[in-house]
């Protein structure tokens, strides 16, 4: 089949929501259709990429597969590297390959492309493509009300009462304190000192922060994203951010200018502590992808529910033998619905 590529615009997005809610077989009220949510999404100004982030493969002007981009600047010492990480890939099943050469399209934009974990088939597409692993990206939680998760989860099995009673025990044997000297604050992304953001080193590469970016977050229309100050000893010592979801919160973003697993344990226990200060939160969750961030949530009382692999694409020989400090807000994890409520304890 020949296929036609093209970049959506805002005045597609009625056709771009009936394909991909009928692709992925989702309800026309799911949270992924809404206009405001796919324009803020898709179309949006961003600081780190120019014009549309949706792109489209066409046959005989119907629409047969889609994608999305989400910008990653991948920062080594001396250099900065293009990535994206996509999102929202479907394609029809009645165009076999429409998907994949859709995805050999988009690649040339960027030195590099960032795929983790993903569903059953793309986990299965992505190595044909040409995807290889480079490392192992862990979710964990903490529990903050058991009860609640209980009386609220959509996800109802058996398993449900020995779930309740393990994380009752954990949250009892592991409790949540602040940590001595530790607190935070809320901040404007324009407040943020520059040398809290994220900085490489000889071992870790991270990807980029700025004001800009957290400017294009917190102006999400549909998922609140707040930006927060770590405070060491009354002193700015790091940052993080909370995404909310429904009865969760997640901490799609933390950082320290520290190799201190200390330091780490202490901001995410903060980070924790604010999430359990807002009310019908029962679950707060986090990402590591570094043995520092696995180390400290670990530490700090998490329990790791998850693992993915990180796969790449492209340049990545210039990540060889280094760490890659991967966060939620490097893809859509931390707006992510799944339109009901779900636990990762």
């Amino acid at each position: 089949m020949k296929f036609d590529f093209r970049a959506t615009s805002q005045s597609d997005v009625a056709a771009l929501s009936e394909f991909l809610g009928r692709v992925l077989r989702l309800r026309a009220e799911a949270s992924l259709l809404d206009p405001r949510h796919m324009a803020w999404k898709y179309w949006t100004a961003r600081p780190d990429w120019e014009g549309s982030r949706s792109f489209i493969a066409q046959y005989g002007g119907a629409m047969v597969a889609h994608v999305a981009v989400w910008p990653v600047r991948v920062r080594l010492t001396g250099q900065e590297v293009t990535a994206l990480h996509a999102i929202d890939w479907a394609a029809d099943r009645r165009c076999p390959g429409a998907g994949t050469w859709l995805l050999r399209q988009i690649a040339p934009m960027v030195r590099m492309m960032v795929a983790t974990g993903g569903s059953e088939i793309a986990r299965g597409i992505l190595p044909a493509i040409g995807f290889r692993p480079h490392t192992e990206l862990y979710q964990f939680a903490y529990p903050l009300g058991p009860l609640g998760q209980v009386l609220t989860t959509t996800n109802r099995n058996l398993k449900l009462p020995a779930r309740a009673l393990r994380n009752a025990f954990w949250r009892l044997s592991r409790p949540l304190s602040l940590p001595a000297g530790w607190s935070a604050v809320p901040l404007a992304p324009e407040e943020v000192p520059e040398r809290l953001w994220p900085q490489p080193s000889s071992a870790t590469a991270v990807t980029a922060r700025d004001a800009g970016f957290y400017r294009y977050f917190v102006e999400s229309p549909c998922t609140s994203h707040t930006l927060f100050g770590l405070q060491k000893n009354g002193e700015l010592a790091g940052y993080f951010c909370l995404a909310s979801a429904m009865h969760a919160a997640r901490i799609a973003d933390l950082w320290l200018p520290s190799s201190n697993v200390e330091d780490w344990c202490a901001g995410f226990r903060t980070a924790a502590l604010v999430a359990a200060s807002e009310k019908g939160v029962y679950e707060v969750s986090a990402w590591a992808s570094t043995a520092l961030g696995k180390a400290g949530l670990s530490l700090a009382g998490f329990l790791m529910c998850e693992c993915a692999t990180v796969s790449l694409l492209g340049d990545n020989m210039v990540l060889e033998g280094r760490e890659l400090h991967l966060q939620m807000l490097d893809s859509d994890a931390s707006f992510l619905s799944r339109d009901g409520v779900s636990y990762l304890t």
